[in-house]
């Protein structure tokens, strides 16, 4: 019985002994280390490879995001010209740091026609609307844009330079003939401007391009009445009366079934 007892306690022991050298023999093996990420790959990605990251980020929502990943290609390429475009672009877009912003293009060797947009939309928000005309004017020499045109040209109006600002918003209109804002900017300039017949046709234009806009109409009205033309002022007001019915026409509800 004593015997039985003592090899039981030996076997029990041998056991537990076994045990403990497998477990300390697991806990000496080194684990196995984690796939590396975009961040903590050696060695680290191209600039390039962060600026394409940073566009996906961006265009998913992640702005957050998209500002790290150019902040490490800035760490490892400072003179990388697409990532001060895209972080200049990023932080003028939302106006969170101009001062950022400018030294960033200040460093950018080659612009081209996206970082002179950049530079007259710093001008812009430091109020050098001159300056952004310039800009403007450098963008527009290396790429046609409507867009670009468009915002020269409401930075000339609002420099004064009204001649130079129709020039522009006609070539916007002549692209875009659809863009009711580029054509009611014209319509005003062309009848501050004393050319009437010019400022007709436009109004009339935008009257026209959405009839069931009761809008339209009543800024031809209110146009025949600064220029004395009370009978088409009136029947614009007529027009822009019709809309406004049909409108709320298409807004009631059928009424329910009778039970």
């Amino acid at each position: 019985m004593r015997r039985g007892v003592l090899a039981l306690a030996r076997t029990v022991l041998a056991a537990c002994l076994a045990a403990c050298a497998t477990a300390g023999a697991l806990a000496a093996t080194p684990a196995a280390p984690a796939p590396p990420t975009m961040d903590s790959a050696w060695p680290p990605p191209p600039p390039s490879e962060r600026v394409a990251r940073a566009r996906r980020l961006r265009a998913e929502g992640d702005v957050a995001g998209a500002g790290a990943q150019l902040e490490s290609a800035l760490a490892t390429a400072p003179a990388y010209d697409d990532a001060r475009l895209e972080f200049a672009d990023i932080l003028l877009s939302n106006g969170s740091d101009v001062d950022r912003a400018a030294a960033l293009l200040a460093g950018v060797r080659a612009p081209g026609a996206r970082g002179q947009v950049l530079s007259a939309w710093l001008a812009e928000f430091r109020g050098d609307d001159a300056g952004a005309a310039a800009a403007y004017a450098k963008a527009l020499e290396l790429a046609d844009d409507p867009d670009v045109r468009l915002r020269r040209a409401l930075a000339l109006e609002r420099l004064g330079w009204a001649d130079e600002a129709i020039r522009e918003l006609e070539r916007v209109r002549d692209a875009r003939p659809k863009d009711t804002f580029a054509r009611g900017r014209l319509a005003a300039l062309y009848e501050t401007a004393g050319r009437i017949r010019e400022a007709d046709a436009e109004y009339c234009a935008l009257a026209a391009a959405r009839p069931e806009r009761a809008q339209g109409w009543e800024e031809l009205a209110r146009f025949y009445e600064r220029n004395g033309r009370r009978d088409e002022a009136r029947a614009a007001h007529d027009r822009a009366r019709t809309a406004r019915g049909q409108t709320s026409a298409r807004k009631l509800r059928p009424l329910p079934p009778s039970p």
